[in-house]
C-alpha cells in the first residue's frame, strides 16, 4: 500500500509540473546541481514552455517522458490548437493533463505509436527526443557531421541525431558516443529545447582532434610504456633465459595502455624478447620531425605513420601506429613496420640529415658540405640511388655521411 501510495504522490508532482500552474524561477533552488542547463531551464520556464514542481524545485535531475516532451513542444509551437479527432490509442486518458498537447502532437506528426499504444508515461530516450524536435522543428542540416559509433545504424532516428548535431542542437558526450537509449531529463531536454529555439544556446562541444604534435606525443608516451613495463619486469624476472616469464604480472599494468586486440601481440613480444641484447619490440625512437603523415583523425581512431631511420640495430622503417580510444583513453591499437625500399624511402633535406647527426651524434658543430648519388641496393635485392649528405665535424677535422633515404649515419 505503501509503495502506491508514494507512486501516486509522485505522478501527480509531475502532473502539477507540467500543468499551467507557474512557479516563479526566481525561487529553484535546485538548479546548483546542474549549472550547466540553468540559463536555459529559466529561458523556456519565462516562455512558460516549462515549470517548475509544487515544492518550489525544478527537479533538473528527473527523467521525462514522452507526453511531457509533446506538451513542452506543442505549448511552443500550437498553444492555441485543440485536437480534431480521438487518436486510435488505447493508453490515452482523456482526463489526463497531456491529452489535448498530446493528441495535437499525434496530429502534427511529431510523435508516433505503435499503432494500439502511444506510450505516454514511458521516460523518452536521447534517440526519441532528437527525433520528436526534428519533426516538429523541420530542423536542417547545416554541414555534414561525421555522427556516433553507437548511432549511426538507428534506421529511424540516426538521420535525426545527425540533424540535431551539425547545429549543435544535441551534441554527443565527452567519450565520443551518443547513447541513443539513454533516459533524458529534465534539464537535458531543457538544453535541447532551449537550443532548438533559440540559437544562442546552442554550443559546439565536439570534442577537439589531436593536434599533430599531441598525437606524436601520445605515441611515444604509450609506447614508452609499454616498453618500459616490459623490459623493467624481464630485467628483474628473466634477464638470462628463464621460466620465470609470466606475463600476468604486468598485463594488469598495461591495460590502460593498449586494447584488448593489440594485448596479444604484446605478450607474443614479451616471451620471445632478446633482452641480453636489449632489442625489445617497441623500443623504437621514432623520427617525427623526418616524417609524419597522418592517415585518420577522429574522436575514437588516429593513424599515423612515422619513420624509424636506420642505426645500428635497425635498417630503418616506415612505422604505422593506429590509437583507439577506449573509456575515454587513447591505447595502442596497432603498429605495423615496413623497411625501406627502392620504391619508396624517405628523401631527407640537409637540415634534416644535419639534425639527424645532431640527435644520433650529439654532434652540433658542423657544416654542410656537399652531396653525391650512391646506388645502393635494398632488402629484397633491388638497386636504386638516393643521395648522401657529407658535412664537415668542425671539432675531429673528419667527414660524416648521411644517408638521405634511410638516415643511416655510417659508423
Amino acid at each position: 500500500m505503501m509503495k502506491k501510495i508514494v507512486s501516486f504522490v509522485f505522478v501527480i508532482t509531475l502532473v502539477l509540473s507540467f500543468s499551467n500552474q507557474s512557479v516563479s524561477a526566481n525561487s529553484f533552488p535546485d538548479l546548483d546541481k546542474t549549472p550547466w542547463a540553468e540559463e536555459e531551464i529559466l529561458f523556456l520556464n519565462e516562455q512558460g514552455i516549462i515549470n517548475g514542481l509544487p515544492d518550489g524545485t525544478f527537479g533538473p535531475k528527473v527523467n521525462v517522458t514522452r507526453a511531457q516532451v509533446a506538451v513542452m513542444l506543442v505549448r511552443d509551437l500550437y498553444p492555441n490548437e485543440s485536437p480534431e479527432a480521438e487518436p486510435p490509442f488505447n493508453d490515452l486518458s482523456k482526463t489526463a493533463y497531456y491529452y489535448d498537447e498530446l493528441v495535437v502532437a499525434y496530429e502534427k506528426g511529431i510523435i508516433q505509436g505503435d499503432g494500439e499504444n502511444m506510450r505516454p508515461t514511458d521516460y523518452i530516450s536521447r534517440a526519441e527526443v532528437a527525433v520528436m524536435v526534428d519533426r516538429a522543428y523541420e530542423v536542417k542540416r547545416n554541414e555534414e557531421v561525421s555522427g556516433f559509433p553507437d548511432a549511426n545504424n538507428i534506421s529511424w532516428a540516426t538521420e535525426s541525431i545527425l540533424d540535431l548535431n551539425s547545429l549543435h542542437i544535441i551534441n554527443g558526450l565527452p567519450d565520443g558516443t551518443f547513447k541513443p537509449f539513454k533516459d533524458i531529463t529534465r534539464a537535458e531536454f531543457a538544453k535541447v529545447l532551449a537550443a532548438t529555439i533559440e540559437p544562442s544556446f546552442r554550443e559546439d562541444k565536439t570534442p577537439e582532434l589531436l593536434s599533430n604534435s599531441q598525437i606524436a606525443d601520445k605515441v611515444d608516451q604509450l609506447q614508452d610504456k609499454v616498453f618500459n613495463t616490459m623490459y623493467d619486469d624481464l630485467m628483474e624476472h628473466a634477464i638470462y633465459p628463464s621460466n620465470d616469464r609470466d606475463y600476468d604480472r604486468i598485463e594488469g599494468e598495461l591495460n590502460p595502455y593498449i586494447t584488448d586486440d593489440f594485448n596479444a601481440e604484446v605478450e607474443s613480444n614479451y616471451y620471445n624478447a632478446c633482452v641480453e641484447c636489449d632489442n625489445l619490440y617497441y623500443a623504437i625512437n621514432f623520427s617525427w620531425n623526418a616524417h609524419m603523415k597522418v592517415l585518420e583523425n577522429n574522436q575514437n581512431k588516429i593513424i599515423v605513420e612515422t619513420v624509424q631511420l636506420e642505426n645500428y640495430m635497425s635498417y630503418g622503417s616506415f612505422e604505422t601506429i593506429t590509437l583507439v580510444k577506449e573509456d575515454g583513453n587513447w591505447k595502442l591499437h596497432n603498429m605495423y613496420w615496413k623497411l625501406f625500399d627502392a620504391q619508396r624511402h624517405l628523401n631527407l633535406t640537409v637540415e634534416q640529415a644535419k639534425q639527424r647527426i645532431e640527435e644520433n651524434m650529439g654532434i652540433t658543430n658542423v657544416s654542410y658540405w656537399y652531396s653525391y648519388e650512391r646506388y645502393n641496393q635494398d632488402m629484397d635485392g633491388d638497386y636504386y640511388f638516393t643521395e648522401i649528405h657529407v658535412f664537415m665535424d668542425h671539432n675531429s677535422g673528419g667527414e660524416i655521411e648521411v644517408d638521405a633515404s634511410t638516415g643511416g649515419i655510417p659508423l
